[in-house]
């Protein structure tokens, strides 16, 4: 299955292929047909020209360095090539030669919120906002940064005064708003034991990753373990008959309808989460009876050290450190001593995404999203990743994936070896087809490829959101 998932800023994530059945090339075609793929040269051509945007920038650098401007246009030209380190550097120029200016402290800013340096980055931001009280753009990354930092009140402002700005790129967060006021700003406490080990519900048709969670002091129900949904989401019967006050929503930025409301516990095993806001929505696959009522989303799941561990079946919850202690001080229960794991870092964009660097056969470090809760095929990406990592699709590899919107023609491909930071792992499948291109053709931030489970799971996927870095864990 490819999922869409809401928010992020406006970005879409289509995650893990769950299910791909194949089929002969010319039953693939007379179904669906096989994904259109672009010719590589033209593929690349788009890459290419984001590089040379980079040569210029830096020929310009070069002739006036005294130039605070100068550095944070280079600044986003790295950015929209994807790589973060060099435009990071670029952006510490521009402040070491002036840092004065309205797009140092914007850049700054986002930089240190990708990071986990929130405090960081909410005054950069907040001087970005004072430079240019009614630019969305500096209203809608503070309140992105400052929802992080946990003050959803004062979120919701900056978004509402973002969306309101004259030529607002800012999305529509109806609903979503309210329920963060109503939540206010201790919401997501965790009280009780904070430290779980829970079993996987046996599920025949939505796959392993099911939880029993029990809402409002009712229950259990069964929720699915998403990474890739921003919150908790519940079928709105479900919130019926719980009793919730439903406050009416948008769409999000997938196009899905979504109302949202406040609930007061959801609790896990021993360990209860307070006063949370939720999704609610009509999706007719969280009503079939025996099957999961509502998916565990990001926000609830980043208040703790988590951890995806299919070959055991279970979600591991460990506390969260507390701010500024070192992320090995308390090594969590899912990473024993004398384990081999991989800490890679990883950037967070917009509420949820989990961007880590890596490369596919010997083509170049890229910038690819970590889908921790998929469970199909190895890597998705566009045909220009495809190219430049020597790989030529074979249409006679055909096969069909299934989504929300009914089936997506994919070409299966081989991969040599996929690494993700220093973890790598040979002889893999990928799929072409599934990819968003709005993740490709972003100009603010190019994504290369969609990691899933046909590689993750050979891990034990821990997550610590607040020091930004992913621990992937061999058997």
């Amino acid at each position: 299955m490819v999922r869409a998932v809401a928010r992020a800023g406006g970005a879409l994530l289509a995650a893990a292929l769950l299910v791909v059945a194949p089929r002969s090339a010319r039953a693939a075609g007379a179904a669906i047909g096989p994904p259109s793929a672009r010719p590589a040269e033209v593929a690349l051509a788009r890459l290419d020209s984001l590089q040379s945007i980079v040569r210029d920038e830096e020929l310009r650098v070069r002739r006036s360095p005294g130039l605070e401007s100068g550095w944070t246009r280079l600044a986003r030209a790295w950015f929209q090539v994807g790589d973060q380190a060099k435009a990071a550097k670029c952006v510490e120029r521009a402040r070491n030669v002036g840092g004065r200016e309205f797009d140092t402290a914007l850049l700054s800013g986002r930089i240190a919120r990708s990071e986990g340096r929130l405090a960081e980055g909410i005054e950069w931001l907040e001087r970005a906002a004072r430079m240019r009280p009614a630019d969305w753009e500096a209203l809608e990354d503070l309140g992105l940064t400052l929802y992080q930092a946990g003050r959803l009140a004062d979120a919701a402002d900056d978004w509402q005064r973002a969306r309101a700005q004259p030529g607002s790129g800012s999305p529509d967060r109806t609903g979503w708003i309210d329920a963060m006021r109503k939540a206010g700003d201790h919401a997501y406490e965790v009280s009780g034991r904070g430290r779980e080990r829970l079993r996987f519900v046996p599920q025949p048709l939505r796959g392993p990753l099911v939880v029993s969670a029990w809402i409002q002091g009712h229950g259990p129900y069964l929720l699915r373990i998403d990474a890739g949904s921003p919150e908790v989401v519940l079928h709105q019967g479900l919130a019926r008959e719980l009793s919730l006050d439903i406050l009416p929503g948008g769409r999000s930025g997938a196009g899905v309808a979504l109302d949202y409301a406040v609930v007061d516990s959801l609790r896990l095993g021993e360990t209860t989460l307070r006063r949370m806001p939720v999704a609610v929505s009509a999706d007719p696959r969280l009503a079939r009876p025996g099957e999961p009522r509502g998916l565990l989303g990001f926000e609830a799941l980043r208040r703790f050290r988590f951890c995806i561990d299919l070959g055991d079946s279970t979600l591991w919850l460990d506390p969260a450190l507390p701010m500024g202690s070192a992320a090995d001080s308390a090594r969590p229960e899912w990473a024993p001593a004398g384990a081999r794991l991989h800490r890679v870092p990883v950037l967070l964009r917009g509420t949820h995404l989990l961007i880590a660097y890596g490369r596919l056969n010997a083509g170049p470090e890229r910038p690819f999203l970590l889908d921790a809760t998929g469970t199909g095929t190895a890597f998705a990406g566009p045909v220009s990743t495809l190219a430049e990592s020597g790989i030529t699709l074979d249409s006679t590899r055909a096969m069909t994936g299934t989504s929300a919107a009914g089936s997506v023609p994919l070409i299966a491909f081989p991969i040599a070896r996929l690494c993700v930071a220093d973890a790598c792992l040979d002889s893999l499948e990928g799929a072409y087809g599934g990819f968003p291109p709005r993740l490709e053709q972003n100009p603010s931030f190019r994504l290369a490829g969609i990691v899933s489970g046909g590689f993750l799971a050979r891990y034990r996927i821990g997550v610590d959101a607040d020091r930004r870095e992913v621990w992937l864990v061999e058997p």
